[in-house]
C-alpha cells in the first residue's frame, strides 16, 4: 500500500503484478536524481527502511524531494506485506 503525499496519489498495488505497476509506474514517469535510504531498522519480520529520494517528473519537468517511510513484512524470506509513508514538496529553482 503506498499511502501517497501532497502531490502524489495514494495507490494499492497486491500481488507481483501489482509490484511490478508500482515501479514501473515511478520509473517509466520519473527520472530519479538522488535515492538514499540511509537507515535500516530491522525486528523479527519486520524491515523498516527510512529515506528521501529527488526525483524529475518526464512529463512536466517538475522536480520533487520526497521523505519517506517503506515497512516490509517478511515471512519465509518473501516480502509479503509492504507499505509506504512519504511527504513530498516541489522543489523551486
Amino acid at each position: 500500500m503506498y499511502h501517497g503525499t501532497q502531490i502524489i496519489p495514494k495507490g494499492k498495488f497486491e500481488k507481483k503484478a501489482g509490484i511490478r505497476a508500482f515501479y514501473n509506474n515511478i520509473m517509466e514517469r520519473t527520472e530519479i536524481i538522488n535515492f538514499e535510504p540511509p537507515q535500516y531498522i530491522v525486528d523479527d519480520n519486520m524491515v523498516v527502511v527510512l529515506g528521501r529520494e529527488h526525483q524529475k517528473v518526464k512529463r512536466s519537468g517538475r522536480e520533487l524531494k520526497q521523505d519517506w517511510v517503506q515497512i516490509y513484512t517478511v515471512e519465509n524470506n518473501l516480502i509479503t506485506k509492504m507499505e509506504e509513508f512519504a511527504t513530498s514538496e516541489e522543489v523551486t529553482k
